[in-house]
């Protein structure tokens, strides 16, 4: 089973500071940090761990971004599907405070500019799952990935739209939700979004959109997620929290990964709702999430080491 990872990869400078500034406050940086980020990318990375079989299909383009991204796509053995060096990649501002709470500011490169050319070489009949975040649905280029995605309604949609799901127009999420993706969530997003007082009214709402499963991560709590008849809560561990780059995108990075190992054991053509039927191996995929994500949020950055993997993949 193969997976099209859809996104973005951008440069991520991480910033430790106390907390956030105030309007016209001055507040001195701790530590520094470049890595590569984004949410496919980071989702890939976890896809790579598990040896998942996907493509990362992200735009590289020109510029000093860019060339630190193509850098580690190649060194990390991907293959850079869209070359467009009409711009540079952009990058993301990581602002961490001590508990470990992140805030972004981003600042958009070509990964914002797509163009239907893009998706003319793909091959759709070779994947069963498609990942998206929120981020490639918020600007005025953004029809173009949607229309395309309307015409992949036979496949598994991963939607983690993020912290900007608000920013996305509500003609463009009602199209995604009506080819009934299956969808990722922190709870913060998902009361903002449903405008409801507890996550469990929320989960319900959220279903009533898509019509397919809700997962929300309720960080140290762990996870719930709804598949139309119940309610279940997955309890999460406390651990030390470093920073949470790219805990929601490890969590749904494993998820991913495993219902594709299980559906790769089991036949090929096994599909989603078969794997929810097989309510232990489901849950053992949940619990997984959150044991990665866990180790994630304890290390700089969104990425994990394979030794901090192989210990997390028990």
């Amino acid at each position: 089973m193969k997976t099209l990872v859809l996104g973005a990869a951008i440069v991520d400078i991480i910033m430790k500071i106390p907390r956030l500034p105030k309007s016209g406050e001055d507040i001195l940086c701790t530590e520094r940090k470049l890595t590569i980020g984004g949410c496919a990318y980071n989702v890939s990375n976890i896809l790579r761990s598990f040896n998942v079989k996907h493509d990362l299909f992200v735009p590289v383009g020109c510029g000093i971004y860019a060339d630190i991204i193509r850098r580690e796509l190649n060194e990390d053995g991907y293959e850079i599907l869209i070359n467009d060096l009409e711009k540079d990649n952009g990058y993301c501002l990581c602002l961490v405070e001590e508990n470990g709470e992140r805030s972004f500011i981003t600042v958009n490169g070509i990964e914002a500019n797509h163009k239907k050319e893009w998706f003319h070489n793909l091959n759709m009949n070779q994947y069963e799952n498609i990942y998206l975040a929120g981020y490639q649905l918020c600007g005025d280029k953004s029809d173009i990935v949607v229309d395309w995605l309307l015409n992949q309604s036979d496949k598994n949609i991963f939607f983690a739209p993020g912290p900007v799901i608000n920013n996305i127009s509500k003609n463009t999420l009602e199209k995604i939700f009506s080819i009934n993706p299956i969808l990722h969530l922190n709870e913060k997003e998902a009361l903002e979004f449903t405008k409801k007082d507890n996550i469990n009214d929320s989960i319900l709402r959220l279903y009533e959109l898509t019509k397919n499963v809700v997962f929300i991560t309720l960080g140290e709590r762990g996870v719930i997620f709804y598949n139309g008849k119940n309610i279940t809560h997955i309890e999460g561990e406390k651990v030390k929290v470093v920073d949470t780059i790219g805990a929601g995108d490890s969590h749904i990075g494993t998820i991913i990964s495993a219902y594709s190992l299980w559906a790769d054991k089991m036949n090929f053509n096994c599909s989603w709702s078969n794997y929810l039927n097989e309510n232990n191996d489901f849950i053992k995929g949940c619990k997984l999430a959150n044991k990665i994500a866990s180790e994630v949020v304890q290390v700089q950055g969104s990425k994990i080491s394979k030794e901090c993997f192989n210990k997390s993949n028990i």
